[in-house]
């Protein structure tokens, strides 16, 4: 994993900061600054796809221009009367930690600032699928703001950064930050569009803290490419309940692999505790794409059941899989 030179730049100042968001938790809110447009990711990253621009039903690959994007039936559990923020998470990739997303449904509680509001769940929500997980710990205050730069700027309780973590790990939960908040920042509309967006943390308020008890905070934060997975499926999300009929299986893969199994596993007495046998499998080209991770996309027709979807890619040490399961009917 790259260390602190490669994603850390010199910071603005606070002068830098056009308008802090005041209040914790509840009371933060997000401005929007003038004349800004959507930014479809960072510079380090190009945008991912998002499973909110699909149904269930349309068989189509989504456009990888995410921030343009807008939810769709496929999108997996939520409350519908709440937007979704897109959060990212720690899971397993053949025997590493990566990075993966989700969409969640923004908090009851919510001030109206999404970027907040993200954060607020990376630290204290639960993962849709629980193969994911966090390191942080429920922060007690959030708030954000965003310069005329691009420069997000989160203030964050200390009682977030309570677990010990080694150097590496650290660094990982704070790419999860990272990801979270410029994901949340462009899917909102408050980053202006062509430019790189980067993070400065202050904890209580305070610059060039230690976070986790093993890294410097000092400077601004930017994706690190290479902590995202290079393997999972975006939609449908964990614990989709879709009608019967065609779903659209959609996702992220190597940029280096030609093709990526899949295999679809059917609960033979339809419960999550008893035993599945196969119902469908077969293999997926991997479209490569300009400065993005591969992409891939299959429809299959699903009649009523529950089925566990798994895509898995050879590697060195074995494969590179992720999973999802998804009821229909």
């Amino acid at each position: 994993m790259n260390h602190q030179d490669p994603l850390k730049k010199s910071r603005l100042g606070l002068g830098g900061i056009l308008l802090v968001s005041g209040g914790v938790l509840v009371g933060s809110g997000a401005f929007l600054l003038p004349d800004l447009g959507r930014l479809a990711g960072s510079a380090q990253m190009a945008p991912l796809p998002d499973p909110r621009a699909t149904t269930a039903t349309d068989g189509a690959t989504t456009d990888p221009a995410d921030a343009e994007l807008r939810r769709g039936s496929a999108a997996g559990p939520s409350d519908d009367a709440r937007p979704l923020v897109p959060v990212y998470w720690l899971g397993g990739d053949d025997g590493d930690e990566r990075l993966f997303r989700e969409y969640l449904a923004t908090p009851e509680e919510s001030a109206g600032d999404p970027i907040a509001d993200a954060v607020r769940l990376m630290t204290s929500g639960r993962p849709l699928d629980p193969d994911y997980h966090s390191s942080w710990r429920a922060a007690s205050g959030i708030s954000s703001s965003v310069s005329t730069k691009n420069v997000i700027t989160l203030d964050i309780s200390s009682d977030a950064f309570a677990q010990r973590l080694d150097e590496e790990q650290a660094r990982l939960a704070l790419q999860q930050l990272v990801y979270t908040a410029t994901a949340a920042a462009s899917d909102a509309g408050l980053i202006a569009g062509g430019e790189a967006s980067s993070v400065v943390v202050l904890v209580d308020g305070a610059a060039d803290r230690r976070a986790f008890g093993s890294v410097d905070l000092g400077g601004e934060w930017t994706r690190d490419a290479a902590t995202l997975a290079p393997l999972w499926i975006i939609d449908p999300q964990e614990g989709t309940r879709t009608d019967p009929g065609s779903l659209t299986v959609h996702g992220i893969g190597p940029a280096s692999e030609e093709e990526l199994a899949w295999r679809i596993d059917r609960s033979i007495d339809g419960s999550a505790e008893g035993g599945t046998e196969l119902y469908r499998d077969g293999s997926v080209a991997i479209a490569r794409q300009d400065g993005a991770p591969g992409a891939y996309s299959f429809p299959v027709t699903l009649p009523p059941g529950r089925y566990e979807i798994t895509v898995s890619v050879p590697s060195d040490d074995g494969d590179s899989a992720d999973s999802k399961t998804v009821v229909v009917g």
